[in-house]
């Protein structure tokens, strides 16, 4: 099939939202699509439901695949694409009616390797415009420089938001990292985009994400996975950003650090709180010793910015690695008297040139 954009689906027992997705899909004004419902092992009717679309319509071609997660279906996805241009969408998300006339008019204007848009948040309908220079062709490199916050503000975090050209895809053979199971999106935006010489970035808000989905796999209390899938995400960001020279630049490198320290660090301490078995000091001190967190904590140094003073406290326990008072401190609150045993309040007052923003 000869076609303007491949539209890549994966599809994991995802059958009480199949039917809005697909009408959504197939009801634009933009007929040149071929779409591909990669249906990963699922265990309810989506295979069934995939199969009848793809009977009423020529361009869907529907792909059964054993369970092997969500990267390893959009690599699938890709490997049978032939569109000129490729999106993934996710199953329990909707599109907005102008999303595939607004990306391919765009990336065919400016001669395109990737497009970025904004996007919306369901069901509170928040608005979120792209971190990134907009209107404005850059290569992939200065377009994520261009970001002040590319890290903390999740610039790079969901792949939905983005129009690919396939052949930058296929000459720089990137694909999915399929070890991942959390952040798989940002390795690919990250290197995707560093490969490209032409990227440009649009305001409007073209897809609408469900932020309350209860059954998506990140809603899941406990992630077995999440401290090996966070630790190796890490590390190809930190591989690709230095490769680069992205972390020559003191703005970024700061960034992924406060990220690393505000956002990843609390999204494992509280995969902790949320384990079966009982917690104990080692597992807090396991997480505060990871290489993500200590380098973090050591490139921010004494700089970091806090809202208040009981969060510089914590950054200060964290930085020094003092795991019993974070221990306290997180599964047994109220524990100020346990951090001022520690002297981390005497430390700090003297400190007495910091200010706390």
């Amino acid at each position: 099939m000869n076609c303007a954009i491949s539209v890549i689906v994966p599809i994991f027992n995802a059958e009480k939202w199949l039917l809005r997705c697909l009408n959504r899909i197939l009801h634009q004004p933009f007929h040149s699509i071929e779409l591909l419902l990669v249906n990963d092992g699922s265990t309810d009717q989506s295979g069934a439901v995939c199969e009848e679309f793809a009977a009423s319509d020529s361009r869907i071609k529907v792909l059964h695949k054993s369970n092997g997660g969500t990267s390893s279906a959009k690599n699938a996805g890709l490997q049978a694409a032939s569109g000129k241009y490729v999106v993934f969408l996710d199953a329990d998300d909707a599109i907005d009616e102008s999303y595939f006339v607004k990306l391919y008019a765009t990336a065919e204007e400016h001669a395109c390797d990737i497009v970025v848009s904004g996007y919306e948040t369901v069901p509170n309908k928040l608005s979120v415009v792209p971190g990134f220079q907009l209107h404005t062709l850059m290569n992939g490199k200065q377009f994520v420089l261009s970001a002040p916050s590319v890290h903390s503000g999740n610039d790079l975090c969901f792949v939905w938001r983005s129009l690919f050209l396939r052949d930058t895809l296929k000459k720089n053979e990137v694909l999915f990292h399929e070890g991942l199971t959390v952040g798989e999106d940002t390795i690919f935006h990250l290197q995707t985009m560093l490969a490209a010489e032409r990227v440009y970035a649009i305001p409007d808000p073209l897809y609408f994400y469900t932020v309350n989905n209860l059954d998506s796999l990140m809603s899941c209390p406990y992630k077995p996975y999440l401290e090996k899938s966070l630790s190796l995400q890490y590390q190809l960001r930190q591989q690709l950003s230095e490769k680069s020279g992205l972390i020559a630049h003191k703005h970024y490198k700061k960034d992924m650090a406060a990220y690393h320290i505000r956002s990843i660090l609390g999204m494992l301490l509280r995969n902790v709180r949320n384990s079966p078995i009982p917690v104990s000091k080692s597992d807090v001190a396991r997480v505060i010793n990871l290489d993500m967190i200590t380098r973090s904590a050591k490139e921010l140094g004494f700089t970091y910015a806090c809202l208040s003073f009981k969060e510089y406290l914590y950054y200060l326990a964290i930085k020094f690695r003092w795991s019993a008072v974070l221990f306290h401190w997180e599964f047994h609150p109220p524990a100020i008297a346990s951090i001022l045993s520690f002297g981390i309040l005497g430390r700090s007052k003297r400190m007495n040139n910091r200010t706390f923003r």
